[in-house]
């Protein structure tokens, strides 16, 4: 199992761990009254009672309005002691799967939000939550580059309304600043917010888990790779800006391009020409399939200069 895979059903165990501790110590401190105590052990004799008479096809409708009003009398002195049933019971992070990771005999989507969130550790998504793709940051610009920074985010925000169905590969150039990363920091909280999963890594990071897949063993190379192709959106910030590994950065970014059928976003520094160079004729004929995929040149000068 990849390392990270582990991590993140180390980090649903923990979490269900502690959702059925704190229901346990519930019922302890429920069990330390007398009277809750006796009305529970009448509830649990009367229960099994009742499923031992009824596997023998026997009346149990006595037996069903006792159960029921002991029931209500336990119920009324949980609530006098400041509780109530739902408290006995786990209260997992995930309803779905109960904290397990699996759900119908697959990963559960709680699982896949774990791993993407340890993949992308330490690299926040910019624009923060609270951003919207209708209101970018124009107070400091000029007004002509106001006008095509709307078009921009206009564009944008009928990508993530749109999503999924949406160009395969949408990248963003433009100089070091202009607001790339920022934009599709945007879309990718605009997507969260609307119930997709989004894996957004930059460059470097993606190539380190190139590398990893590179030297994992057979076994476990599909389980390094599935992240980067089961994410409903990955975005791919400062393309460019990762070390060219031989046998590596290259080819397992082309397979991934191929590889995936969900939509990617790519953000570089990188013009046409450099693209084409860096990442050969291969990959660049990728970017400019007008069928699949679209280039977006975001231009103007660097704004956090500008903010500052």
């Amino acid at each position: 199992m990849a390392d990270y895979l582990e991590r993140a059903y180390r980090i649903l165990n923990e979490s269900r761990d502690s959702a059925l501790d704190a229901a346990r110590k519930v019922r302890e401190r429920l069990n330390e009254d007398p009277l809750f105590a006796s009305l529970e052990s009448e509830c649990r004799k009367l229960a099994f009672e009742k499923a031992r008479l009824a596997s023998q096809n026997r009346d149990i409708s006595t037996l069903n309005a006792k159960y029921e009003e002991l029931s209500a009398r336990r119920a009324k002195r949980m609530e006098e002691l400041g509780y109530s049933a739902a408290d006995l019971k786990p209260k997992f992070s995930c309803e779905l799967c109960g904290d397990t990771g699996k759900a119908n005999g697959k990963d559960c989507v709680c699982l896949k939000k774990i791993v993407y969130a340890v993949l992308s550790e330490g690299q926040d998504i910019p624009c923060g939550e609270e951003g919207f793709l209708t209101r970018p940051r124009l107070d400091v610009l000029t007004a002509d580059a106001r006008d095509a920074y709307k078009k921009l985010y206009a564009l944008l925000n009928r990508y993530a309304l749109s999503f999924p169905e949406v160009k395969k590969i949408y990248t963003l150039t433009g100089a070091v600043g202009v607001g790339k990363s920022y934009a599709a920091g945007a879309v990718s909280h605009a997507l969260m917010r609307r119930g997709f999963s989004v894996l957004f890594l930059n460059a470097v990071r993606l190539n380190e888990i190139f590398l990893e897949y590179h030297l994992a063993p057979l076994h476990l190379k599909q389980s390094v790779f599935a992240p980067l192709t089961e994410a409903d959106l990955l975005v791919v910030d400062d393309l460019g800006a990762e070390p060219l590994l031989n046998n590596v950065t290259v080819n397992y970014l082309y397979s991934l391009l191929s590889e995936r059928t969900k939509p990617v976003m790519i953000t570089t520094n990188l013009d046409a020409e450099a693209l084409k160079a860096r990442y050969t004729d291969r990959i660049f004929s990728r970017l400019l399939d007008k069928k699949n995929s679209k280039i977006i040149n975001v231009a103007g000068s660097d704004l956090r200069l500008k903010e500052r």
